[in-house]
């Protein structure tokens, strides 16, 4: 999601260092809690005006394909999935402070609420972060928000009590940040939201964040002249204790204990700790500048990643591609939840599994068949039986998944 908007800027005055890339500690303009406050506004109250129930009950099959007399034929309702999407509800976007449509990115769930990430389409910056929950009808309601005029959220994750938000921050030297990228956390409780801080990373751009239970650490990378950087926590005090420069990183997985970084032409593994980079493994499968968009580890280990030309399953011991299958579009976020891949790619949501090392698309279905108009997915969130689908300027729908 990088739109690397200081790229320019930084081409000019590189040499002078815009940024210190091994600089640990910043010098920062007031206090942390003080800083954070002017970049993050948050509001702990709900907002029905935004919540749209038109159409609530409609149902998505999803399709599959079969051979009917040696021919590839299209399932009305998929035999290997038969399963559909109810719909109830759609949370609208946030509104910028130019009075702007903000852009649904992706959807993070803690306990029974969930988080959406906006940001603002183009070169302007701004975004915000929506708190959610679900009615017992399975309706969305916004009981709490966050604002950053300043900032587009880039992505979104939470753990141990706190939100964790992605930024790309347009005032960075103002607060003397080292780059555009920055992490907010921010203390959750229910839908209550307090005690903002900010860390600052290296890059252009917040790409990915993990959160690991197991530590406590916050992984986070970032896009140009950035890499992988571990937020950890004293307390209740949030500080960057280390980082490894890898080239536009875009995304994050942890396979068993291992943690992956992905950027467009390789991946490799680093310290829980340190940082410190190993295994660096050139991809050997069709990629291009505009890197892999989502990557996934299954229960064995083994590495799914995709991009614009497909899903791809590799296996981390020795970097050799399993499989891989063309879905069409591009491959922006995948969720695995009981077995299921769900993987969605601009325009629909697809379903597949792995059997005996390869994936079998089992089922798909079509936004824009049931909802019409242009529908542009960036991201899709399996939780349990609870699908959210965040749809740029269009909003965040969700859906209960149920078997027919």
């Amino acid at each position: 999601m990088s739109r690397n908007k200081y790229l320019l800027v930084a081409s000019v005055v590189l040499s002078a260092t815009i940024y210190s890339c091994k600089k640990e500690t910043q010098d920062l303009v007031g206090s942390q809690d003080e800083q954070a406050a002017k970049i993050i506004k948050t509001n702990s109250s709900g907002s029905l005006n935004r919540v749209d129930l038109s159409n609530q009950g409609v149902t998505l099959n999803f399709e599959g394909t079969a051979t009917v007399a040696g021919a590839k034929a299209t399932e009305a309702v998929a035999t290997n999935f038969p399963y559909q999407l109810v719909y109830r509800g759609k949370v609208n976007p946030q509104v910028g402070v130019n009075n702007n449509l903000l852009s649904a990115l992706e959807v993070s769930a803690y306990g029974n609420y969930y988080a959406i990430g906006y940001q603002t389409p183009g070169k302007a910056y701004g975004g915000g972060v929506d708190v959610i929950q679900l009615q017992p009808s399975g309706a969305p309601q916004v009981v709490g928000a966050v604002s950053t005029k300043d900032a587009d959220v880039t992505c979104v994750t939470s753990g141990d009590g706190r939100l964790y938000v992605g930024m790309d921050l347009e005032t960075f030297e103002n607060f003397k940040y080292p780059a555009p990228a920055v992490v907010g956390v921010i203390k959750i409780n229910s839908n209550n939201l307090q005690d903002a801080q900010v860390v600052g990373l290296e890059g252009y751009s917040t790409t990915a964040l993990k959160y690991n239970e197991n530590n406590g650490k916050l992984y986070t990378t970032s896009a140009t002249n950035g890499g992988v950087s571990i937020i950890s926590f004293n307390g209740d005090k949030a500080s960057r204790t280390a980082f490894q420069p890898y080239g536009s990183a875009r995304s994050l997985t942890f396979s068993n204990n291992d943690l992956i970084a992905t950027n467009g032409y390789s991946y490799a593994k680093f310290n829980v700790n340190t940082a410190a980079e190993t295994d660096y493994k050139h991809w050997n499968i069709k990629s291009d500048a505009a890197g892999i968009g989502a990557v996934a580890s299954t229960t064995n280990g083994n590495l799914l990643f995709g991009n614009n030309f497909g899903l791809i399953y590799v296996n981390k011991a020795d970097n050799s591609v399993l499989n891989q299958v063309e879905i069409g579009g591009w491959i922006n976020s995948i969720s695995i939840v009981d077995g299921k891949i769900y993987v969605s790619n601009g325009n629909s949501l697809i379903v597949a599994e792995i059997v005996n090392n390869k994936i079998k698309v089992l089922a798909q279905t079509h936004f824009a068949s049931k909802f019409g108009g242009e529908f542009k997915v960036i991201s899709s969130k399996v939780v349990g039986s609870k699908v959210f689908v965040a749809c740029a300027e269009r909003g965040t729908y969700v859906f209960d998944l149920e078997k027919i």
